[in-house]
């Protein structure tokens, strides 16, 4: 039986679809607000912040098209979850305009419609929703005599294929899939998802002989992105045609990628971050190339098998002939430790103790916090450390500084031990004043395999993913650079950053939010460094796991100065 599409779109219902009772049958995460400046009635909807948005659940016909429409002012994105796939659109202006986006329900009778933050801030109006496509059945036509069968064609050149749609998972920082397909070729118009294993999927609307990509990478010249790709007939089942890709890091305009000719109609790239060492994946724009003719793949001739190449090994650490922490420090006057015990010690001239040591291949300071019955902890604190905390130069007095000026701490370190329970550990941080609210400014934490940025526990801005798949004992550099209020972080694996930064093309390891290369801008006083192991737990969360020999925090610094002007 064939189909032909209906004659009239149908409205689908969309419970309190301009905001007039607040919320009412909308699902609301913070940032969000309701605006009196409306499109029309007396309200509308706003956004305000990265991770605000709006959502509900509304009921629709399976296999039919729909258009979502609202309007929009100043920045935002609208979209519908169908069966996990985010199909979105981003739009706005100066006044309310009008956005939408089409989709296929496929097997799907109900939906998420939602509206969410895009760069800045937006209000939302006038929802709508329109079937555009349902189907009706029409009699079957009288069949023929079959044909004889003709053998088909074989697909040898490559053409450049239609691409119908391009969606993700809804998790992109406001630059959408949709922005790999517009033939605009410049950084803003990118795709771009924080977090390994994100994924952008394409649809060619039908399926044909997929054989090639060529995808023009975000940084392409500065930075190597790392990718698989797979294919799929019904967006469901994947059959993997490219896997540990590594794009050159040497060009700004498309690259090749031959793939494994397949069948296909829907072409998935998942991303593993980048060489920069983060997280990010974007892409600028995507081209799938194969035949669309009707003709099949030609059957590869299998080739004999080549040796394997060598696995590249990550950056080495030469061993060294430190005795003491103290060899390893250019300036041990220039540091205080606190230890997990409370105590605080001044003169770390040959000073070593079961928390404070260099490790067997007297090369690295190991601070270690084992979690005990007998721990103390610091003033404001409920949690234990093996902590350094920058002094004058001299050694006289803490130091203190605004956050006008230049500031810079870098650390060469890996963090290799978590505690049991509370898996959680700072290593690398900013403090601030605490009589003004802002106590830990900026730290660099792990939480189980999840490296990130925090703000003073979220006070101060949302938290800032840098890795979230880290493997304890992964050695990485990190730069914490304050520059008149507006703080910066490099972060790199490869062992190159310091004498990036020191020559001035350390780019490419910014740790970036959005579009902005700086992660905070924010002026305050009382500041300090602070390097080591803040282990983020104590007895008390611990439970009967304290005293066990093996709950631990321990981080292993290889190299580390700071730099005041």
């Amino acid at each position: 039986m064939s189909v032909i599409p209906a004659a009239n779109a149908a409205s689908v219902t969309i419970e309190n679809a301009g905001f007039e009772s607040s919320f009412s049958g909308w699902s609301d995460t913070d940032p969000s607000a309701i605006s009196s400046d409306e499109r029309s009635g007396a309200k509308a909807a706003k956004i305000t912040g990265s991770g605000g948005k709006f959502e509900q659940e509304v009921a629709i016909e399976a296999n039919t098209d729909y258009v979502l429409t609202a309007y929009i002012e100043g920045y935002g994105k609208i979209g519908a979850s169908v069966d996990g796939t985010n199909y979105t659109q981003s739009g706005g202006g100066d006044e309310y305009e009008q956005v939408s986006v089409a989709f296929n329900s496929g097997s799907a009778t109900s939906i998420t419609i939602f509206g969410n933050y895009d760069s800045k801030e937006g209000r939302f109006d006038d929802f709508a929703l329109e079937s555009v496509g349902t189907s009706e059945p029409v009699d079957p036509i009288e069949p023929t005599d079959p044909e004889e069968p003709v053998d088909p064609a074989v697909c040898s050149d490559n053409v450049a294929l239609v691409i119908s749609s391009a969606s993700d998972d809804g998790t992109n920082d406001g630059h959408g899939p949709e922005n790999t397909i517009d033939k605009d070729t410049s950084d803003e118009s990118r795709w771009s998802s924080n977090g390994i294993g994100k994924t952008i999927t394409y649809d060619l609307g039908s399926q044909v002989a997929v054989k090639e990509l060529a995808i023009q990478w975000y940084k392409g010249s500065s930075r190597s992105s790392y990718f698989d790709i797979h294919t799929s007939t019904n967006n469901s089942d994947w059959t993997s045609v490219f896997t540990g890709g590594i794009s050159s890091g040497a060009d700004s305009s498309y690259e090749a990628i031959d793939v494994t000719d397949t069948e296909a109609r829907y072409v998935r790239v998942t991303g593993a971050g980048n060489s920069a060492g983060s997280s990010w994946n974007s892409i600028i724009e995507t081209k799938i190339l194969g035949c669309n003719d009707g003709s099949t793949i030609e059957p590869e001739v299998p080739t004999e098998p080549t040796d394997p190449e060598e696995p590249v090994e990550p950056p080495t650490i030469d061993p060294g002939t430190a005795v003491y922490p103290s060899d390893l420090m250019s300036n041990y006057d220039q540091w205080k430790i606190t230890y997990p015990d409370g105590v605080e010690d001044k003169t770390l001239f040959e000073e070593t103790n079961e928390y404070f040591y260099v490790n067997e291949d007297a090369n690295g300071i190991v601070f270690r916090v084992p979690i005990r019955s007998s721990n103390g902890s610091t003033p404001n604190s409920d949690y234990i450390r093996s902590e350094l905390r920058e002094r004058t130069a001299d050694g006289k007095s803490d130091i203190y500084w605004t956050t006008t000026g230049t500031h810079v701490a870098y650390s060469k370190q890996a963090i290799t031990h978590l505690p049991i329970v509370k898996d959680h550990l700072v290593a690398t941080q900013i403090h601030g004043n605490k009589d003004d609210g802002i106590d830990d400014a900026m730290v660099l934490r792990l939480e189980g395999n999840h490296l990130f940025l925090s703000f003073n526990g979220g006070k101060l801005r949302s938290d800032v993913t840098v890795n979230d798949n880290y493997t304890l004992g992964t050695v990485h550099e990190v730069i914490f650079e304050v520059v008149n209020d507006k703080h910066y972080v490099y972060y790199s694996e490869d062992g190159n950053l310091n004498a990036a930064y020191t020559a001035g093309n350390a780019d490419q390891y910014l740790v970036k939010d959005d579009s902005s290369n700086y992660v905070m801008d924010l002026n305050y006083d009382q500041s300090y460094f602070k390097i080591g192991n803040y282990t983020q737990s104590n007895p008390d969360k611990e439970g009967e796991e304290t005293d066990n020999p093996d709950n631990y925090g321990e981080v292993v610094v290889y190299d580390f100065w700071v730099d005041h002007q």
